[in-house]
C-alpha cells in the first residue's frame, strides 16, 4: 500500500472510531430512560443524526460518481461542515437530557457522545485535505505532429 493509501486508511480509521462512539453513547443515552425515546429531546438529537446520515449518503454517492475536478475535497468539506453545525446542536441536546426523568449519570455519556462528534468532525476535514491535494487531473496529452504535411 502507497504512502498516501496508509494515509487515507488512518484518516477513515479515525473516522470510523468517532462514529462507533456517537453510535455507543446513543444507544446508552436512549435505553437508560425510563421515558419514551420519542420524548422531544431525543426527537431533536434523532433527527439531527438523521440529517447527518443523508449527508453521509449524499457524500458517499458522490465520492462514487463525482466526476468533476477536486470534487471528492468539495463533497468531504460539505460533509465535514454539517457535522460540525451538529457538534454544538447534539452536545446541547444531550447535556440538557441529562436533567430529564431516568436519566442515570447521563453527563458523561453526552461528554462521550460530543468526544465521537469532535473525532468525526477532525477525521472529516483531514480528509477533505487530503483528497485536495491529491484529486487533481491528469494534464491532456499534447499531440503530436510533424507540421503542416499531415494535414494533407
Amino acid at each position: 500500500m502507497s504512502k498516501t493509501g496508509s494515509l487515507f486508511a488512518l484518516v477513515w480509521l479515525i473516522t470510523l472510531g468517532g462514529g462507533i462512539v456517537i453510535l455507543g453513547a446513543l444507544g446508552a443515552l436512549t435505553n437508560d430512560s425510563e421515558i419514551s425515546p420519542l420524548f422531544p429531546a431525543y426527537r431533536l438529537a434523532w433527527t439531527g443524526w438523521s440529517l447527518e446520515v443523508a449527508a453521509l449518503l449524499v457524500t458517499l454517492y458522490a465520492l462514487a460518481v463525482g466526476p468533476f475536478r477536486n470534487w471528492r475535497a468539495t463533497v468531504l468539506f460539505f460533509y465535514a461542515t454539517c457535522t460540525a453545525f451538529l457538534i454544538p446542536l447534539t452536545n446541547d441536546v444531550f447535556v440538557n437530557k441529562g436533567a430529564l426523568p431516568g436519566s442515570n449519570g447521563s453527563d458523561a455519556r453526552a461528554n462521550a457522545a460530543g468526544a465521537g462528534l469532535v473525532i468525526i468532525f477532525v477525521g472529516n476535514y483531514l480528509q477533505a485535505i487530503l483528497a485536495a491535494f491529491h484529486d487533481v487531473e491528469p494534464k491532456a496529452e499534447q499531440m503530436q505532429s510533424n507540421g503542416s504535411k499531415d494535414l494533407a
